[in-house]
């Protein structure tokens, strides 16, 4: 473990912004953070976007990070797959959703395509915010449900590269050893 500038960091997530406010208020209380993840060479947050933002907003220069080598085939990269409790209406606003493209992914019987991973994630996480504004009960699981299109390191590093960020919780990471979740005191 070793203290990192966050201005070299570089996400490939965005942040959801209540799960912000509220790692904002822990590290405030505990005055402690979990280490986040990063790729030792090309500082990519692995696990642990929402702890930077925190710190950025806090007016950290530093956080505690874990630095593995994100090109092993000891750190994987796996998809959560989406449970949605089927009902008409949701059938409906799925079924509006069905296109054409070069990445597919198929809910309730839809055919939903976009032209990139990329696209494909983003058009999946404006379904689900449509969906839950209806009060569809929908959840993410690492084994249940329909499983969006696959993931590559290769997808997250050229996202990455281009500046762009996929939607909150997109990737899974899992990692063939053991990482400490011990919260680090600030100082």
């Amino acid at each position: 473990m070793d203290y990192v500038d966050l201005r070299d960091l570089r996400p490939h997530e965005d942040v959801i912004k209540n799960k912000l406010i509220d790692t904002i208020i822990s590290i405030k209380e505990t005055k402690s953070v979990i280490p986040i993840i990063i790729d030792e060479k090309k500082f990519l947050i692995i696990d642990g976007h929402h702890r930077a933002e925190a710190f950025r907003i806090l007016g950290y220069r530093r956080i505690p990070a874990y630095a593995v080598n994100y090109s092993s085939s000891l750190v994987r990269v796996e998809t959560w797959f989406r449970r949605i409790v089927p009902n008409r209406m949701a059938s409906y606003i799925i079924k509006s959703f069905s296109s054409k493209g070069s990445t597919c992914f198929e809910i309730d019987g839809s055919k939903i395509c976009a032209n990139s991973v990329y696209e494909a994630y983003w058009k999946l996480q404006y379904l689900e915010l449509i969906l839950k504004r209806l009060n569809i009960f929908l959840d993410r699981n690492p084994y249940e449900g329909f499983r969006p299109p696959s993931l590559s390191k290769q997808v997250i590093l050229d996202v990455m590269e281009k500046g762009l960020r996929f939607p909150p919780k997109t990737s899974r990471h899992l990692y063939d050893f053991f990482i400490p979740k011990d919260r680090v005191k600030l100082q």
